[in-house]
């Protein structure tokens, strides 16, 4: 599946992101166009968080999983 259009307009990373900024003053869906093989189908996302960039921070509470297994594959 591939997004062909965001708001009407072509896709492009830049548009997508334009999109996003607009949604934190603007009540209206995004409106994603998407290729799926031969098919086309509309998808609207009532989104209004604006551009978010979520990161991993480990939970300290937790067992440290991921060491484990990158330690088991370096040997």
């Amino acid at each position: 599946m591939k997004i062909a259009a965001v708001d009407g307009r072509k896709y492009s990373s830049d548009i997508l992101r334009e999109a996003l900024k607009r949604t934190k003053a603007n009540t209206a869906a995004i409106e994603l166009l998407v290729i799926n093989g031969e098919f086309y189908k509309s998808h609207r996302l009532d989104y209004h968080g604006g551009e978010r960039y979520p990161y991993l921070e480990r939970d300290p509470s937790k067992p440290d999983l991921l060491s484990a297994i990158i330690s088991s594959i370096a040997k």
